[in-house]
């Protein structure tokens, strides 16, 4: 395998062999239509900031909803782009193979259109991973035992119970960081009365959510008021907490859900070994501690929790005994 992509509803990301990280992308595309026409404005974080742009000969997609490929063409051309600029000789690419990385819970139907869209982007060879497997690919565990991962992103959270690098088992919940985003909107509007969007409250939570209690960090936001008015404000890390907090136990409580569906031995096991998390929902501060207090045992987080599902599957990429998705 040559290349390592992670494929997420926020970000693409691209591993090259014998280089590392060499995109990481936002999943947006602009592109300008003229009748059947279409030309590709910006990809990526220029997209993003084109998503709310009253321009109207522009178009913004966000072709990957909940992991999966809700607009085909789109994210044909997204993957097209991305992928063209992390390969060097371009008349090369379509001997190009790829791992990429998926949620597990994706069905072969779904995994089908995947595949569809990275061949029609280019790409020959595709094999298909679950993060979760690179994420434990990252941490270089020795040791065949079983341990939880838990990938929080941007709208789902990944719970997957592994043997080493076998799957034991796998549920995806549809809840993640846009949760959180909405959870601080409300907050804000029910709390400081003003009108904030989605993308204000993802960088309040960017800049203090924490979830240690009587965090003193806070930061400044513009929202508006009942006078229509643009209005500034200013958030505590304290009250993020409480804002977001029920989600971080919704996702607990999942955690505890799916142990209590193991047999008791492969319980115990994930209990002396325990979790790991991993993914833009697992950087938050005080997560280490919360998690533990809650649960009542091991908890892993990795120095780079975003990144560590891209890192493991370049690992990967030079390696042959791991559990590979047979389509």
């Amino acid at each position: 395998m040559d290349l390592a992509i992670k494929f997420g509803s926020s970000e693409i990301s691209v591993y090259k062999k014998g280089v590392g990280i060499v995109s990481k992308e936002p999943a947006y595309l602009a592109v300008t239509e003229n009748g059947k026409n279409l030309k590709v404005k910006a990809v990526g974080k220029d997209a993003e900031e084109l998503f709310l742009s009253s321009s109207s000969d522009i178009t913004v997609y966000q072709p990957i909803i909940n992991g999966v490929v809700e607009n085909e063409k789109m994210c044909t051309m997204l993957t097209s782009e991305i992928i063209h600029k992390c390969v060097s000789n371009k008349g090369l690419i379509s001997s190009v193979s790829a791992l990429v990385a998926v949620p597990s819970g994706l069905n072969d139907m779904q995994l089908k259109q995947l595949k569809r869209v990275l061949h029609q982007a280019g790409l020959g060879k595709i094999q298909f991973v679950v993060n979760a497997v690179c994420a434990y690919a990252n941490l270089e565990l020795d040791k065949k035992s079983h341990i939880m991962v838990v990938d929080i992103g941007k709208q789902l959270t990944d719970i997957v119970v592994l043997n080493g690098y076998d799957i034991y088992f796998g549920r995806t919940y549809f809840v993640g960081g846009e949760t959180m985003d909405s959870s601080i909107t409300t907050f804000i509007q029910d709390n400081h009365n003003l009108e904030v969007s989605d993308l204000t409250s993802e960088d309040v939570k960017n800049e203090v959510a924490s979830l240690y209690e009587r965090d003193l960090y806070s930061t400044e936001y513009i929202g508006i008021d009942a006078n229509n008015k643009l209005a500034k404000h200013n958030i505590t890390a304290n009250e993020v907490r409480v804002a977001i907090q029920n989600v971080y136990d919704t996702i607990l409580g999942f955690v505890k859900d799916v142990l209590a569906l193991q047999p008791k031995e492969i319980a115990a096991d994930v209990y002396k070994n325990g979790i790991m998390f991993v993914g833009g929902g697992s950087k938050i501060s005080g997560l280490y501690e919360y998690a533990k207090k809650k649960l009542d045992m091991p908890v892993i987080i990795p120095e780079e929790p975003v990144d560590c599902v891209i890192r493991g599957a370049g690992k990967l990429l030079s390696q042959k005994e791991y559990t590979k998705i047979e389509l």
